[in-house]
């Protein structure tokens, strides 16, 4: 059977179109792949096709987790060009406009960094933290807090409570909390 037999009367050559573009997509999928082992981030692009995006989706989303100056290529036009086939990046602007999901992904891709690092972290954050040099002094107050030996919001108590509304407080009542001296009944000082 021919193209010809296959194509609806107004609709020649979309068919031809529609292979070409499919074939460039598969070709530069395998390009892409072929990357395996190489990019320490081929584990994620395997896990979000795992979830339903497409190869040009995750690759975008990988690329776009990276920190700006790092990018391979630099800019959102040469992948959608040169890495992911298209003719522009129009579709990685509506991808971006009309899927909120693939934002938060994205989020979740920059956080995973850290996330696989974890233990590196807490064993660098240990060994700067036992330091006994005044520079670890950071170190040991942000290890302190994230155990909850040491909080930044600390009160300050000045020896008595004060009355919540001072309005009706007498002169001397005043004064003496002014001074710091305990009140007693009478305002004179005994308790």
């Amino acid at each position: 059977m021919s193209d010809k037999a296959l194509s609806l009367p107004g609709m020649e050559g979309v068919l031809d179109t529609l292979s070409e573009a499919q074939l460039k997509s598969r070709e530069a999928r395998r390009v892409f792949e072929a990357q395996e082992g190489v990019e320490p981030w081929m584990e994620d692009y395997w896990r979000l096709l795992g979830e339903g995006w497409s190869w040009r989706q995750a690759v975008f989303m990988l690329w776009a987790a990276q920190p700006a100056d790092r990018r391979l290529p630099p800019t959102q036009g040469e992948l959608a060009t040169d890495v992911l086939r298209l003719t522009s990046d129009r579709v990685i602007r509506e991808w971006k406009a009309n899927n909120p999901a693939m934002a938060s992904e994205i989020a979740k891709l920059v956080k995973s960094v850290l996330v696989k690092h974890r233990p590196q972290i807490f064993q660098a954050l240990v060994e700067a933290a036992s330091n006994p040099n005044p520079r670890a002094h950071a170190d040991r107050k942000l290890a302190l807090e994230m155990l909850g030996d040491y909080s930044r919001e600390q009160t300050l108590r000045l020896g008595q409570e004060l009355p919540e509304d001072m309005s009706e407080a007498s002169e001397e009542e005043l004064r003496a909390i002014a001074l710091g001296t305990p009140r007693g009944k009478d305002g004179d000082g005994d308790s």
